[in-house]
């Protein structure tokens, strides 16, 4: 919930889906989306170097490179991920273009084999500050095999979803996309502590 006024514009805490039905009743539909961006990519400071440059690229390629047999595979999966929902979110690629590139193989097959996602980071993710008071603030404490499972389950969802229900508005395909890319975010800050 935020503030905002923009000449005929005034929406006092308001939500998302309240400026979305203000705003394109007035025909002015770019500045929802505009609002939209603003909101989507709000981060806690404990994952903002992430967020830019090409960091999070950086760092799991650093993962990847101490990383060997099964985890490995995982983790080349999760960088390939994590490549093309930057394309959607950064690069305005429609995410119908990359929905199929997404991949949950290597996830699936580890999981149906009981391999043990602790073994990525054995510690428990750490309460960072900045976290609080954000839609990340539960995963202090909670083991790394939880967020692995929650990443893929949104992906999962992501692939589902998206090829039945695209043309609605109301799923915010975007904002989805983003907070997959956080959680994967929160994930290489939890390796590489």
């Amino acid at each position: 919930m935020f503030y905002i006024q923009i000449d005929h514009l005034r929406c006092h805490y308001c939500s998302i889906a309240a400026i979305d039905s203000t705003v394109e009743s007035d025909g002015v539909s770019w500045l929802a989306t505009l609002i939209r961006s603003m909101v989507d990519i709000t981060l806690p400071s404990v994952l903002k170097v992430f967020s830019s440059g090409g960091a999070a690229g950086q760092s799991i390629a650093e993962w990847l490179s101490k990383s060997k047999g099964d985890s490995r595979s995982l983790v080349a999966e999760i960088k390939d991920n994590l490549v093309y929902l930057d394309m959607v979110a950064e690069d305005d690629l429609e995410l119908a273009k990359v929905i199929d590139k997404i991949s949950l193989d290597e996830y699936r097959r580890l999981s149906n084999a009981g391999f043990n996602f602790n073994k990525l980071k054995r510690s428990n993710i750490s309460k960072y500050p900045s976290l609080k008071g954000t839609e990340l603030a539960s995963w202090g404490g909670k083991e790394t095999e939880e967020l692995i499972v929650s990443i893929y389950d949104k992906i999962a969802d992501l692939k589902i979803r998206y090829p039945l229900v695209s043309d609605r508005k109301n799923y915010r395909w975007k904002t989805r996309v983003n907070n997959i890319r956080k959680r994967i975010w929160l994930l290489l800050r939890h390796v590489s502590d």
